[in-house]
């Protein structure tokens, strides 16, 4: 069953640094009649809120890295010397690191969504969330997920040694 479970949470990881990758770097997440913008690159004259939002999103890139470098050692140790009490922290920290990913993700959509009301009355324009902010959620629900799953390593297979 652990082994089922470990090849659960790095398909989940995959999906998700798929998704996290294509979401924060395409250029669709706010789109019009006229096209589209993404987050990425980064105007210093781009209004606050969005500012902000991109800095969410690029914060939650690095975090996403620092989950697969932390999985990928974590499973290259568990490979050679099986499950230990020692490994729990650093499921902990791939579960910390995962839901900063869902809660950076989905609060830089929200704000991105909150705020276009207000964008297309002050420019007379009809623009919407586009589909980089929709995989980025789908990113956010993997990292969900496999947050989920490290807990659940932490606690149920690191419990002996």
């Amino acid at each position: 069953m652990s082994a089922v479970k470990r090849l659960f949470l790095n398909i989940v990881v995959c999906i998700g640094i798929v998704c996290n990758f294509f979401g924060v770097f395409s250029q669709a997440w706010i789109t019009d009649y006229g096209g589209s913008i993404g987050i990425v690159p980064f105007y210093s004259t781009e209004v606050g809120w969005y500012a902000l939002a991109s800095w969410m999103m690029y914060i939650s890139v690095a975090c996403h890295l620092l989950v697969t470098i932390l999985l990928t050692l974590v499973f290259r140790d568990v490979r050679r010397n099986g499950y230990c009490h020692y490994q729990r922290s650093q499921f902990f920290l791939i579960a910390f690191f995962s839901l900063m990913v869902t809660i950076l993700t989905v609060t830089a959509v929200i704000l991105i969504g909150v705020n276009l009301p207000n964008l297309n009355y002050n420019y007379n324009d009809n623009a919407t969330l586009g589909y980089s902010a929709w995989v980025s959620v789908a990113a956010a629900v993997c990292y969900f997920i496999a947050a989920g799953l490290a807990l659940s390593f932490a606690f149920l297979e690191c419990r002996c040694c």
